[in-house]
């Protein structure tokens, strides 16, 4: 959900936002829980991201593409 909140549609239609803004907007609801979120969802083919690990600030500008709504 905040995929799609924060992000944009890109070319492809499916929803983009870079790692940093996810980070910044969810930070009082969701930090602790993020990663471990979005890498289960990763292994489970629902996001993508170019990344193994998502680490703040290295990883800001890292787009996270929702591949299923």
């Amino acid at each position: 959900d905040a995929i799609k909140e924060y992000g944009s549609l890109d070319s492809e239609g499916k929803y983009s936002v870079a790692y940093g803004i996810l980070f910044d907007k969810t930070a009082n609801t969701r930090t602790k829980h993020l990663n471990g979120t979005l890498r289960a969802a990763k292994k489970q083919k629902k996001v993508a991201f170019a990344a193994e690990l998502l680490m703040m600030p290295k990883d800001k500008d890292v787009q996270v593409v929702l591949l299923e709504a």
